[in-house]
């Protein structure tokens, strides 16, 4: 990065990430931060990564963990060092901070900084006439205002209407603004009128705003018979000679070849608000943050404006302020606000006139989930389109969907929001569209299993030696390397495809689904769920052999304690407790897969499972600390202990649900017995203190 670029980067700064990097090139700590600026630390934390990839330090792989903090300094050090380790919270003012400032401080205008930086570099490139184009509610009129505010200009609004049968007369607004703006006498022919409109608009400096344009156009093209003047206004307001600058605003982007091809129009997609803008205008409500739900629902919402306006008073009312509450309580119901419904509904009902096959295809995007396969191939969502006959045609379905911003879009493929999603899901519900488009997805799907194949059982390395010790600890080291947290990409294929047939036949868990008469023969199906069946049993295992493995460790170190061994002995309880972890590690996979498809037998079994092992860790540790007098050790016991309890107390209240009284009385019994072990560790620390 070179010092102009850098330079760019930082004046585009929004006055909170300012803030916040000011504060980390002072060195101070997270916590700090975020009790300083009355935010939580984990928006301290993804503050410090945007601000990070803005400076083109990203990690070379995704998952790495790795601080890039030294980096920055580092940058900072070599183009503004004068910034280092300075003791305030305010940067020197430059003549771009003045508007940030300004927009920070309206707590009814947040998230829009880059927006306006954008802007304001559209129009110092010459730009005259710019689309602002997004979905409904986003926020596009707000920003267009907002933009004119902030430059001091007078605004025209040209309201256009909200139906094609009901759209102003774009002649009479140009006479209007002649008579009554710039008190002139307007002539009878209208390209008469717009060369007077152009001398004004050559000597005053104002704003127009042409809001909400959609109404007037169907597939991007001006409807008739307004489409010339619509042309012939937006060619004067693009003139190379005028002073004004025009904003439009429209869910559907603009085709119409005479108004692309001006050397002046620009076209600009407003991003919906990120997670920090909504913490920023809750707060300014007084609304108590809870990070994990302020994330669900900004992604449930897809970062929507007018849904983050709509929902606050409702949390203040409901909920006293509580967003973790309300959105507990209102997760299952997210187009419950009637505004919301009708701003989706409008949106479907405008594509369903206009194109009805892009319609078709907008409903059935519902049946895919966009969870734990977030987005969807162009080849799965052409799929969907199997009625229609020309193949050419099918990619400019989905186009125009993109062009509506009804349907989201990166690199890696394509997606719904959720409260678009619901909104599809009902509509699919209502035509005979739902079984087919199922079935489709579900054949789409059903490949990426297999095009994604892997051996099931994570590859742990077996190394022969002679030393059966050293065996054990090679086996420890391998196992580490293979466990996880996440599942690999065949797994999550396969939890979709069964997530997509029990929505399908309306099935509340696994075990409905496989009584489901329809899948009885289903040879696909069969092997899903053996597949399913085969994840939860290989992890299982490998977390028993791993805890079995470290008990015989933890056995053989007490032995070499006793006679004296103590460099043999500290190697083996290492390696204890490391095989353990290993060992909670496959078992944590294994419960994730079997809470995932509401399995609940196998949640019993991976969770007694667990119990076990944490309670032999516990066991072991707190044998440990009567050898070696650790206070440390034997707190760590109390904690396995704790943690063995919890998942027993999980496992018997699933128990408790299905019935199974002998199986109940025996986890009570294992309850019980770990109590006791506790309370014995807890008396041996109480007396050790003493």
């Amino acid at each position: 990065m070179n010092q102009q670029h850098f330079n760019a980067v930082f004046n585009r700064l929004t006055e909170r990430r300012r803030e916040v990097l000011l504060k980390l090139l002072a060195n101070e700590k997270d916590e700090a931060i975020a009790n300083f600026l009355h935010i939580q630390k984990s928006t301290v934390r993804k503050h410090r990564e945007e601000i990070c990839k803005l400076f083109g330090l990203n990690n070379e792989f995704p998952d790495e963990r790795r601080s890039k903090l030294p980096e920055l300094i580092s940058l900072f050090a070599k183009y503004k060092p004068e910034l280092l380790n300075q003791n305030t919270s305010e940067f020197p003012q430059t003549e771009n901070f003045s508007e940030d400032k300004t927009i920070s401080e309206n707590p009814d205008f947040v998230g829009r900084e880059d927006a306006i930086a954008h802007l304001n570099n559209l129009v110092k490139e010459g730009a005259k006439v710019i689309l602002i184009h997004a979905e409904g509610g986003i926020g596009k009129t707000t920003l267009a205002t907002k933009w004119f505010e902030l430059q001091g200009l007078e605004c025209l609004e040209l309201r256009v209407g909200s139906t094609p049968q009901n759209l102003n007369s774009v002649e009479d607004w140009v006479r209007i603004k002649l008579i009554n703006y710039f008190k002139v006498n307007p002539e009878q022919n209208f390209i008469t009128m717009l060369e007077q409109l152009k001398i004004q608009l050559k000597t005053r400096k104002i704003g127009v705003l042409i809001d909400n344009l959609e109404p007037a156009l169907i597939n991007g093209a001006f409807v008739e018979p307004d489409n010339s003047y619509y042309v012939e206004l937006l060619t004067v307001l693009a003139h190379q000679s005028v002073q004004s600058v025009t904003l439009l605003t429209s869910r559907e982007l603009l085709h119409e070849p005479d108004v692309i091809k001006l050397k002046n129009f620009q076209s600009y997609h407003l991003q919906e608000l990120k997670d920090d803008a909504w913490e920023d205008y809750f707060a300014s409500r007084n609304i108590i943050i809870d990070t994990d739900a302020l994330h669900e629902m900004n992604r449930v919402y897809g970062g929507n404006a007018l849904a983050m306006s709509l929902l606050s008073p409702e949390i203040l009312r409901e909920s006293q302020g509580n967003l973790k509450v309300y959105w507990q309580d209102n997760r299952d119901d997210i187009l419950r606000h009637l505004t919301l419904e009708k701003l989706v509904q409008r949106q479907f009902n405008k594509l369903q006139r206009d194109n009805p096959q892009a319609y078709k295809l907008l409903c059935r995007l519902g049946c895919y989930r966009y969870q734990y396969i977030p987005v969807i191939h162009e080849k799965g969502v052409i799929c969907l389109l199997w009625d229609e006959p020309n193949e050419r045609k099918k990619p400019r379905f989905l186009r125009d969907l993109k062009d509506r911003a009804l349907v989201k879009f990166s690199k890696e493929g394509y997606y719904l929001y959720e409260f678009i999603r619901e909104e599809a899901i009902e509509r699919l519900k209502l035509t005979n569209d739902w079984e087919k488009s199922h079935t489709e997805a579900g054949k789409f799907l059903s490949t990426l299993i297999f095009k994604n194949y892997q051996t099931i059982s994570p590859k742990i390395t077996c190394t022969k030696v002679n030393d059966t010790q050293e065996q054990i600890y090679l086996n420890i080291e391998n196992a580490e390397t293979a466990v996880k947290q996440e599942m690999n990409k065949q797994e999550t294929f396969a939890l979709e495809v069964v997530y997509h047939a029990m929505e399908f036949y309306e099935a509340g868990c696994f075990e409905e689904l496989r009584k489901e008469p329809r899948l009885l023969d289903n040879a696909f199906f069969q092997t899903v769920r053996n597949m399913i069946f085969e994840y939860i049993y290989c992890y299982s295992d490998l977390g028993i052999v791993l805890y079995k493995l470290a008990l015989t460790t933890h056995r053989l170190g007490i032995i070499d304690e006793r006679e004296g061994k103590l460099i043999e002995n500290k190697k083996k309880f290492e390696y204890c407790q490391r095989g353990f972890k290993v060992s909670q590690g496959f078992f944590q996979t294994a419960l994730v897969i079997a809470t995932r498809v509401k399995e609940d037998k196998l949640m019993i079994n991976v969770l007694l499972s667990l119990a076990c092992c944490y309670y032999f860790r516990g066991i072991s540790l707190h044998e440990l600390g009567i050898v070696s007098h650790q206070i440390i050790k034997n707190n760590e016991s109390k904690e396995a202990f704790e943690e063995s309890q919890v998942n027993l107390e999980k496992a018997l209240k699933i128990f408790t649900n299905l019935s199974f009284e002998q199986q109940m009385k025996e986890v009570e019994q294992a309850i019980s017995s770990l109590k006791i072990s506790e309370q014995s560790c807890s008396t041996f620390i109480a007396r050790f203190l003493i």
